[in-house]
């Protein structure tokens, strides 16, 4: 029996979502980001990874607002989001 995806969990469409983006499918990859994070609003990685994408996308706006959910939860992880949103503070 294959799970469905109305048993997905985060992680699952964190996996999705990383999936969608490494071949190429960022409209794709974003939307399963946004479903980990709908499921689990502290997911850091999912914000992370999602304000990284929009960064890669040009969407500067967006992923200023992923990035510094991000870091409110993981406050360490500045440093790693200045390495792509080099103009970020909170």
């Amino acid at each position: 029996m294959s799970v469905g995806e109305e048993d997905y969990t985060q992680y699952d469409y964190f996996a999705e979502a990383k999936a969608h983006e490494s071949r190429g499918d960022d409209e794709a990859a974003l939307e399963f980001y946004t479903k980990a994070i709908q499921i689990d609003p502290n997911f850091a990685k999912a914000w992370f990874y999602k304000a990284q994408l929009l960064a890669k996308l040009g969407r500067h706006d967006e992923a200023l607002k992923c990035a510094r959910e991000a870091v409110r939860i993981r406050a360490d992880w500045e440093k790693h989001v200045k390495k792509f949103i080099p103009d970020f503070s909170m």
